[in-house]
Order: C-alpha cells, then sequence, then structure tokens
C-alpha cells in the first residue's frame, strides 16, 4: 500500500463579493468573483488566512493541496502567498 506524502501547500479560492466591486443597473449587484493563491502552509486554515490577507476582502476556501515539488515548481518558500 502507497503511502500519500502530506500537503505541503494548498491553491486557495477568495470568493470576492459583488458589493465591493461596481454595481450593474439600479439594484441588481454584479456577479462576485474568483481570484486563486498559490500557498506554502501545511495547516490549510492558515493558507487562507494568509491569502485573505493578501486579496483584503472576501470569503476564502481551499481548491486542492500542493505537493511539495508542485510548491518547488512554483518557486514558494514556506509560509509565502502568491496569486496563481
Amino acid at each position: 500500500m502507497t503511502e500519500k506524502a502530506p500537503p505541503a501547500g494548498w491553491v486557495v479560492q477568495i470568493v470576492i463579493p459583488a458589493e465591493a466591486r461596481e454595481w450593474i443597473g439600479a439594484t441588481l449587484p454584479d456577479a462576485p468573483s474568483l481570484k486563486y493563491f498559490n500557498a506554502a502552509f501545511v495547516v490549510a486554515r492558515m493558507a487562507i488566512e494568509a491569502a485573505r490577507q493578501l486579496a483584503a476582502v472576501g470569503k476564502g476556501s481551499v481548491v486542492r493541496a500542493l505537493s511539495s515539488a508542485e510548491i518547488a515548481a512554483l518557486g514558494l518558500q514556506p509560509g509565502d502567498v502568491k496569486p496563481a
């Protein structure tokens, strides 16, 4: 049985609410937008918080785990967050 290595980081999705951007028409807001970040944090919660701080607005969730090889290929050091 093969053991899967623990994640070395996460792809984080931040949802930017429509009210943080421009409005269309008199009463209907535009759809929310999405921003993605690569975060080199082992703990998903910490990756989400770091991405939220970088985005400055919105709610976050993890989309998928990143392996240590992917973290290295992205040029991230532990604790780094970069837009995807």
